[in-house]
């Protein structure tokens, strides 16, 4: 906890809001843990926390895969262009530049 911050509980909704002293401006908030009537708010914040960390985990390894997929998805379609280009027998010239025109 930053010395700037303080930490207040909403009295209407439950949520844990992170208050900056100076501004009044909320920084950061916190959800309220819905918690079965008898279960313990420990392991039930820690399951929560478990269940996120495979979340991102999950998230971080596909990531390399999903990229190399775009990756050939985007070069796929720019070789399609090209010979739907060479088929209709158009020829690209180049723009004419401006600075060429003195």
């Amino acid at each position: 906890m930053s010395s700037e911050t303080i930490f207040v509980d909403c009295p209407h909704c439950g949520m844990r809001l992170e208050v900056d002293k100076q501004t009044g401006k909320v920084v950061k908030t916190w959800e309220k843990l819905k918690i079965k009537d008898g279960a313990d708010p420990f392991a039930e914040s820690l399951k929560k926390m478990k269940e996120e960390k495979d979340r991102l985990d999950k998230y971080f390894t596909g990531a390399p895969e999903s990229l190399k997929q775009r990756r050939q998805e985007l070069a796929d379609k720019f070789e399609a262009e090209k010979q739907k280009i060479k088929d209709a027998g158009g020829t690209v010239e180049r723009p004419l530049n401006p600075l060429d025109l003195d």
